[in-house]
C-alpha cells in the first residue's frame, strides 16, 4: 500500500530504529482497530452503554497503543511534536476534572471523552512511528485502509443490519472519515508526483458514500479540499517544489476521476432513479422539508445553539469553563412544534441530550466554555501550522513523500468546513484519524533533520 517510490529513492535516508518494524505493525492494528466501528442504535446510545464488537475495537486501539509506546515511549517529548502532545493532554486533564467537579455522571462524561482520548492516542502514535524513522507514507497507508474500509462497511452495514433502503438511506450509513478521504484524494491529485492507483480507489468510495447518504453537508470537504490543495500549490511554487506550467499535466487524473463518478451516477440513476429525485430534492426544492419555513437541519441545530446559549447565560461564569463534558442540556422548545411537523412527537427529540452535538464548536463552548473552544483552535492551528512549517523544512530535498506534508493542513480544513453542521470528534475513527494527522509532521521533521547530513560529503579518508 506504498507509494511506488521506495525509500530507495530519496535523497535523504532517514535511519530507521531497530523497532520500526514492530511498531509499524501495531500501527496497522491501531488504525484497523476502529475501521468497522458503526454509528450505535438509539436504544444503546441513550443507555451508554457499549456492545461486544466495541469493547473489542477499543481493546485492540489501547493494546496496540500500550505496545508503540512500550517501543517508543522515550521519543513522546521530542520537540516539535511534543508541544502539541502536552497540550491535548492537558487539555483532557481539564475536561475529566472539570466535570467531575461540576457532577457530570461519570458514564456521560467518559463516554463522551473517549474520542478525545484516542485522538491523543493517534498524535503519540504516529509522533513516535515518525521519531522510529517509519515514512510518512507508511504512516498514512492503514489511515487510507481504514477510511475506505469504514465507508464501505457502514454503507454494507445499515443495508444489512439496520433496514435500511435506498429510498430512506441517510446519516445512518455516513461515514466520519469522508471529510479525510476528500483531503488525501486532493493532494493525491494536485501535489502528488506521477499516477496513484489508490486514486481511483478513494474517488469511488468518496463519492459512492456522498450519492447514497444524500448529505449536503459532505459536498464542503470535496470543496474545502479543492480549495486548500490549490492554497498549497500555489506555496510550493513559491517554495521551488511545483511548476505552474506543470497544472495541466496534474489535472489530468481529474477528468479521469470525474470521468469515472460521472459514469458511477448515470448508472445509479439506470438502477435506482429515486436517489437522483431526492437529491434534487434537497439542493433545490427540500421536498422532504415541505411542511416546515426552514430546513429541518437548520432548524435542529438552531434549536441545539439557542438552548446551549440560555444554559449558559443562566450562570455567565459557565462561558469560562463550560458545563463539563457529559453535562446534560435540551433543544429550545420554541423550535419543537415545527421541528414535530417532520418529526412524530413519539420520537421525543431535545429532552435530556448529553451526546457531544450537532456542531463542534456549539458543544465546544457549552463543555468546556471559552477555554474548550480555545483548545480546539489551539489544536487545528498547531497542526495546519507543523504541516506547512514541515512541508518548507524539506522543501530543499524533497522526498517522494513530499505531498503528504500538505496532508495534515488540508484534512483540517476538511473538518472544519463540516464543524459547524457536525461535531467529528464525536466519532471514534474520526478522533483518531486526525490524531495521526496531528502527529504526521514530526515525520518530516525527523527528516529535515538529516538533510545536513545527506548534503555533507563524507571525510577524505572515507571516500
Amino acid at each position: 500500500m506504498n507509494d511506488a517510490a521506495t525509500i530507495g529513492d530519496d535523497p535523504v535516508r532517514v535511519p530507521a530504529a531497530a523497532s520500526a518494524g514492530r511498531v509499524e505493525l501495531w500501527l496497522w492494528v491501531f488504525m484497523l482497530s476502529f475501521a468497522l466501528d458503526y454509528r450505535a442504535d438509539e436504544a444503546r446510545a441513550e443507555g451508554a452503554g457499549a456492545g461486544l464488537d466495541q469493547l473489542v475495537f477499543l481493546g485492540l486501539s489501547g493494546l496496540s497503543t500500550l505496545a508503540i509506546l512500550w517501543h517508543g515511549w522515550r521519543h513522546l517529548l521530542t520537540r516539535p511534536g511534543a508541544w502539541t502532545l502536552l497540550m491535548w493532554g492537558a487539555f483532557l486533564c481539564f475536561m475529566l476534572g472539570n466535570a467531575f467537579l461540576q457532577g457530570v455522571a461519570p458514564g456521560h462524561s467518559l463516554r463522551i471523552i473517549l474520542p478525545l482520548v484516542l485522538c491523543l492516542c493517534g498524535m503519540m502514535n504516529s509522533h513516535i512511528a515518525g521519531c522510529l524513522g517509519i515514512t510518512p507514507s507508511r504512516i498514512v497507508a492503514p489511515v487510507f485502509v481504514a477510511a475506505c474500509t469504514n465507508i464501505c462497511w457502514r454503507i454494507a452495514q445499515g443495508f444489512l443490519f439496520k433496514g435500511v433502503t435506498l429510498d430512506t438511506v441517510r446519516v445512518e450509513v455516513q461515514s466520519s472519515a469522508n471529510n479525510w478521504l476528500a483531503a488525501w484524494i486532493g493532494c493525491c491529485v494536485l501535489l502528488r508526483r506521477g499516477f496513484d492507483w489508490r486514486l481511483l480507489v478513494g474517488c469511488g468510495v468518496l463519492f459512492t458514500g456522498i450519492f447514497i447518504t444524500v448529505t449536503r453537508s459532505l459536498l464542503f470537504p470535496v470543496i474545502a479540499s479543492a480549495l486548500a490543495v490549490s492554497l498549497c500549490y500555489l506555496i510550493g511554487i513559491a517554495w521551488g517544489l511545483f511548476r505552474a506550467r506543470e497544472i495541466p499535466r496534474r489535472l489530468m487524473p481529474v477528468a479521469v476521476a470525474g470521468g469515472l463518478v460521472v459514469l458511477g451516477v448515470a448508472a445509479m440513476f439506470v438502477v435506482e432513479p429515486t436517489l437522483v429525485e431526492r437529491w434534487n430534492e434537497r439542493l433545490f426544492h427540500h421536498a422532504s422539508d415541505r411542511n416546515v419555513k426552514s430546513d429541518i437541519s437548520y432548524l435542529t441545530r438552531r434549536a441545539e445553539a439557542d438552548a446551549i446559549l440560555h444554559i449558559l447565560n443562566k450562570d455567565p461564569v459557565h462561558y469560562l469553563h463550560g458545563k463539563g463534558i457529559g453535562a446534560t442540556y435540551y433543544w429550545d422548545p420554541a423550535y419543537m412544534p415545527e421541528i414535530h411537523l417532520v418529526y412524530p412527537v413519539e420520537m421525543e427529540l431535545g429532552h435530556e441530550v448529553w451526546f457531544a452535538g450537532h456542531s463542534l464548536w456549539t458543544y465546544a463552548l457549552f463543555s468546556g466554555g471559552v477555554i474548550g473552544v480555545g483548545a480546539y483552535l489551539l489544536l487545528l492551528g498547531s497542526t495546519m501550522f507543523a504541516s506547512l512549517r514541515a512541508a518548507r523544512a524539506n522543501a530543499s530535498d524533497p522526498g517522494p513523500d513530499q505531498w503528504l506534508a500538505f496532508l495534515p493542513f488540508v484534512a483540517v480544513l476538511c473538518l472544519v468546513s463540516e464543524s459547524v453542521t457536525s461535531n467529528p470528534f464525536d466519532e471514534r475513527l474520526a478522533a483518531i484519524i486526525f490524531g495521526v494527522m496531528a502527529g504526521l509532521p514530526q515525520a518530516f521533521m525527523v527528516r529535515a533533520s538529516w538533510i545536513h547530513a545527506a548534503q555533507t560529503p563524507p571525510p577524505a579518508s572515507l571516500r
